[in-house]
C-alpha cells in the first residue's frame, strides 16, 4: 500500500510540511468592532465551528439593554480585525485572508460567524483593519442573542483561543474559564469576564490604549 501511494503521490516524508512553526506569532489584531464603542465579551473560548473542541472562538456583542435577538444601531457594525481579502461571505461564515493569496489553507485567516446577510461585506473585497464588514445578528447556527463569533486559523488549522498563541486583541489576552463559554480577557492587571448577560464586568471599549507603567 505504501509503495502504491508513493508511486502516485510521491514520498510523503520527503518534504514534510511544517503546519505550525515554532516561531509563529499572531499578527496585530483589533477588536472586531468600532473604536471608541462599548461591546460586551459574551462568550469565552468555545468551538470554532460546530461543537466540541478545539475551542478556537470567542464572542462579542454590542452593549445593549435588549436581550435575545435584536437589530443593532447603524453605527454598531462589526469590523475587520486586520487587513485582508474576503474569501467567503455567506450564512456559514465570513473569512478574511490576511496574506491575500486567495487560499484559505495557507497563512493566517480570520473567521466570523453570525454576520447579518444585509450589508455583509462581499466576496473578493479587500478590507483594512477597522473597516465595517457587517452587522452582528442571530443568523447562522444556533444562537441565543445578537453577537459576532470570531476565530483564527493558520495553514488551515484552528488556533486555540487560549494556548501558546492565545487570542490577542489590542493587548487583551483570552483565557479559558471553568467551562466552555466562560473565561476572561486580561491586559496587565485589568480583566473582563465573559457573560451572556453583557454586564459591566464583561464590557470593553475598542481603541483604548494601555496605560504606561509609572
Amino acid at each position: 500500500m505504501a509503495r502504491v501511494y508513493q508511486t502516485f503521490f510521491g514520498d510523503p516524508w520527503a518534504d514534510p510540511v511544517i503546519v505550525l512553526p515554532g516561531s509563529l506569532q499572531q499578527p496585530e489584531m483589533q477588536f472586531p468592532f468600532v473604536a471608541g464603542h462599548l461591546w460586551a465579551y459574551t462568550g469565552g473560548p468555545h468551538t470554532g465551528w460546530g461543537s466540541g473542541e478545539p475551542f478556537a472562538a470567542i464572542d462579542f456583542a454590542p452593549a445593549s439593554d435588549t436581550t435575545g435577538c435584536y437589530t443593532v444601531e447603524s453605527d454598531q457594525y462589526a469590523t475587520a480585525m486586520a487587513d485582508g481579502l474576503v474569501l467567503r461571505s455567506d450564512i456559514d461564515g465570513t473569512v478574511i485572508d490576511l496574506d491575500k493569496d486567495g487560499d484559505e489553507r495557507t497563512g493566517w485567516v480570520l473567521f466570523y460567524l453570525h454576520l447579518a446577510t444585509e450589508q455583509r461585506v462581499p466576496l473578493g473585497r479587500e478590507v483594512k483593519a477597522g473597516e465595517p464588514i457587517g452587522y452582528p445578528s442571530c443568523e447562522g447556527g444556533h444562537v441565543t442573542g445578537t453577537h459576532v463569533h470570531i476565530a483564527r486559523k493558520y495553514n488551515g488549522e484552528w488556533i486555540l483561543a487560549d494556548g501558546p498563541l492565545a487570542f490577542n486583541l489590542e493587548g487583551w489576552i483570552a483565557h479559558n474559564g471553568s467551562q466552555v463559554y466562560k473565561g476572561t480577557m486580561t491586559r496587565g492587571a485589568a480583566m473582563i469576564i465573559a457573560c451572556e448577560c453583557s454586564d459591566y464586568q464583561s464590557q470593553i471599549m475598542s481603541g483604548v490604549k494601555a496605560e504606561s507603567p509609572e
